[in-house]
């Protein structure tokens, strides 16, 4: 099975209904399908072959999306960039990875020149809304390309996706997945939902990451997604009680700055079945604040740019559960069970050896959307894959009933005084101070023990308290060893174009001159 497959499924079932919405205009299933028809026959008559690498560089749009469908039809490789980054950084993922299709939006035209002058292979740029820029417009370009069924079947075994990782600690690697990737994740969220109606998504982060995956999986039900194209919490609300919205994916930070939001015990938000946090760990008290507020909807999912997502769930009716009785508030700090794309889920010793039920070691998984490898990295991709698993890198157990416990990424661990100190669970305990908006804790260099613990605070809007208070309060729960050291309050924490803290920009002026990030 294809992703274009599910696509397929829902175009058949509900082609009158509304596909793609929002930025970029109204586009019903009938319309996608005959547009990514079109688009297919251009890139296969173009000289398009299974696993044929394109990107996207537009802010988020109905336009892109079908698009992408396209492409994919073809037998194209999402190569994964985000408009938010670094152009630089885009231009680099994309000459490594060797990309030959570039489809781009108007709006960012003067960006171009940098991807054509650096990237050998890239042989067709299209511009995807408008025929007033230097290069080939989209309607031109399939113009005279049938809109009937393309027999053509892509590979399963053929390469679907090339992520590009976080670069939360350095330079993005680049993976290499089959088109089972795409597939089997957007397969696996029919196990997670539930409508019994056609579903309305809202699509305000990038959907060139995790936002992109949730919009074709809503796909396979006839769901419309509404795109977005900036982050705008009042746009937000207002599109979540105009749309009469049922799925929302937010990182976690998000999530802490909409229940922030003075207008939203104001917005009608009872149309939400599904509020998605991902990409990061979130607090549970926030996670109770947000069933408090917004009702029975929070859940929580985990993924990896190598090998899936959703690998785990939690769903809305056990957060909720969780969160109305204090026996069961630590299953709120579980990112859920794992989904049926993981043949195996464990924790792992650092030698290797499989950890039993409730023992704390690195997450390692088996399953058909695990990568491939990391492009042209072979050292990187064998410490990836020892052992015949797949190693995550994050750290956590599995309890006797299948749920699975995030503790912290591994190479965030803080060594100090020969003690190993995790930073997720401080940062649990200074999200449940009232004033505190979001943080991150960080290892800074320490001529004593090696490694001082020091925490990275954001305050609410016109908040304040000092940092002897949540020191305190960090010491009170977790003893003086686990404790901040220091505290550095923050207007905003630096975080990637998807969301996600970047610790390494947090640390690099305290390890300034330093041979080595660690001590």
């Amino acid at each position: 099975m294809h992703v274009i497959d599910l696509f397929d499924a829902g175009a058949r079932n509900y082609p009158d209904q509304l596909a793609l919405t929002g930025a970029g205009g109204d586009v019903t299933y009938a319309e996608t399908w005959a547009f990514s028809n079109r688009l297919a026959r251009a890139m296969l008559a173009d000289g398009t072959k299974p696993g044929t690498k394109f990107a996207a560089l537009s802010p988020n749009s109905s336009v892109v999306m079908a698009a992408m469908l396209g492409a994919m039809r073809a037998g194209g490789a999402w190569c994964n960039i985000n408009l938010r980054a670094a152009v630089d950084a885009n231009v680099e993922i994309l000459r490594r990875g060797r990309c030959e299709f570039l489809f781009f939006h108007s709006s960012v035209t003067d960006l171009v020149p940098a991807f054509t002058a650096a990237i050998p292979e890239l042989r067709q740029v299209i511009c995807l809304d408008s025929a007033d820029t230097p290069y080939p417009s989209m309607s031109r370009w399939v113009a005279e390309q049938s809109d009937s069924r393309l027999e053509y079947r892509v590979p399963v075994t053929s390469l679907g996706i090339q992520g590009s990782t976080g670069g939360t600690t350095g330079a993005p690697k680049l993976t290499q997945a089959s088109s089972q990737w795409l597939a089997m994740s957007t397969l696996a969220w029919a196990t997670c939902w539930h409508f019994d109606a056609p579903p309305v998504n809202v699509a305000m982060t990038p959907v060139t990451h995790a936002a992109g995956c949730i919009a074709l999986a809503h796909l396979q039900f006839g769901g419309a997604t509404v795109f977005m194209e900036t982050p705008d919490l009042d746009q937000l609300l207002d599109i979540i009680e105009n749309r009469h919205a049922t799925t929302l994916f937010l990182p976690p930070t998000v999530i802490y700055a909409l229940l922030a939001h003075p207008r939203l015990d104001g917005t009608d938000t009872s149309s939400l079945r599904y509020l998605i946090s991902a990409a990061a760990p979130i607090a549970p008290e926030k996670m109770v604040e947000g069933v408090e507020r917004l009702g029975p909807v929070l859940c929580q999912a985990y993924g990896q740019t190598e090998a899936g997502f959703p690998l785990t769930w939690i769903s809305p009716a056990e957060v909720a559960a969780a969160a109305h009785d204090d026996a069961k508030r630590g299953l709120l700090l579980s990112c859920g069970r794992a989904t049926l794309i993981c043949e195996a889920l464990e924790a792992m010793s650092d030698d290797g050896q499989l950890l039993p039920p409730g023992e704390t070691g690195e997450i390692v998984l088996r399953g058909p959307t695990v990568m491939l490898e990391y492009l042209d990295d072979p050292v990187a991709t064998a410490e990836v894959q020892a052992h015949g698993w797949h190693h995550t890198g994050d750290i956590g157990r599995r309890e006797a009933d299948g749920y699975v416990y995030i503790t912290d990424r591994k190479r965030d661990m803080i060594v100090s005084g020969g003690f190993n100190i995790f930073p997720f669970e401080i940062e649990q305990v200074l999200l449940t101070h009232p004033v505190v908006q979001d943080c991150a804790v960080i290892a800074v260099p320490d001529p004593k023990w090696g490694e001082a613990v020091k925490a990275c605070v954001q305050l609410k809007p016109g908040a304040a308290v000092s940092a002897a208070d949540l020191i305190d309060a960090c010491k009170a729960a977790l003893g003086s060893m686990k404790a901040p050291k220091s505290i550095d309050f923050v207007d905003t924490l630096p975080r990637s174009p998807v969301g996600k803290v970047l610790k390494r920009v947090l640390r690099e002026p305290y390890w300034a001159g330093q041979s080595r990030q660690v001590s």
